[in-house]
């Protein structure tokens, strides 16, 4: 999961940075530095987001690759 996808979902939730970081139980300065593109997301802090949310893991391996595929339609699109 990205940083935008994070960020994505945090607001379909209606969730400040703080109350997401609460929630999932991790530092709010982890969620700001996920989301700014200065961290990556660890397998523990993804695990705790499936596991707090509820949402199949699946979901986030589907949201990379219809995300990869968005920009190479972009990309051929631009260059053709």
């Amino acid at each position: 999961m990205t940083g935008e996808q994070l960020r994505d979902l945090r607001l379909a939730l209606s969730m400040s940075q703080r109350e997401f970081a609460e929630m999932v139980g991790v530092g709010c300065s982890t969620i700001a530095r996920i989301e700014n593109g200065s961290q990556t997301m660890s397998l523990l802090t993804r695990a705790k987001i499936v596991q707090k949310i509820q949402i199949d893991d699946g979901l986030f391996i589907f949201a990379d690759k219809y995300q990869k595929l968005n920009r190479l339609i972009h990309d051929y699109t631009i260059s053709n």
